[in-house]
């Protein structure tokens, strides 16, 4: 994933609908949340030696695909408790990137709406590190005035995304650490 930068502000702003990854405020397409939710949880801490790869790359999967449904609901919550939340789900610079957005949107008075439907065509594990990529499908989703609710922006059905994951050294388990948006088709 060499391209992790490139196109970054533009294809954020698709997705910050949900996991409030906007650069800005311009308000584009967005994830919101994810009909996988029968995927399995994380598994254990990856030193555990029973750990084999075929197991790491379903717990990567399963982390990539919870954060998206998990990062919609933390904005409903209290704004002292955002942090920690979203500690559980992501680590720095995606952390950092997605806090920050969820504060525009707020100040602004954006909130996402919808779903989305993860297509995940590729995992791979490599130690502590791991790739995902998806064509995600954000065509019920999009952001909403939070004050009344009516629908600003609508996705798109095809949504790549390249997502950088790592094992949390504190818990051991996977977290997005980076979403890249290098745009054109999936």
């Amino acid at each position: 994933m060499n391209n992790f930068g490139a196109g970054r502000q533009r294809h954020v702003v698709l997705a910050a609908a949900v996991a409030m990854l906007v650069a800005g405020c311009s308000g584009g397409a967005a994830p919101a949340t994810t009909s996988s939710s029968n995927m399995p949880a994380p598994s254990q801490p990856p030193s555990a030696p029973t750990s084999s790869e075929p197991d790491q790359r379903q717990a990567v999967e399963a982390a990539y695909t919870q954060f998206w449904p998990r990062s919609l609901a933390i904005p409903s919550t209290p704004e002292a408790t955002w942090q920690a939340a979203m500690a559980k789900l992501a680590v720095d610079p995606q952390l950092s990137t997605t806090l920050a957005g969820m504060h525009r949107n707020k100040q602004v008075g954006v909130k996402p709406y919808g779903d989305v439907t993860t297509h995940i065509s590729s995992v791979e594990v490599h130690g502590g590190k791991a790739t995902v990529i998806d064509c995600q499908d954000g065509s019920r989703s999009g952001q909403a005035d939070a004050a009344t609710g009516d629908r600003k922006t609508v996705g798109t059905p095809q949504i790549p995304i390249h997502a950088r994951m790592s094992r949390d050294a504190s818990d051991g388990q996977w977290k997005v650490a980076e979403l890249a948006y290098p745009g054109g088709p999936c």
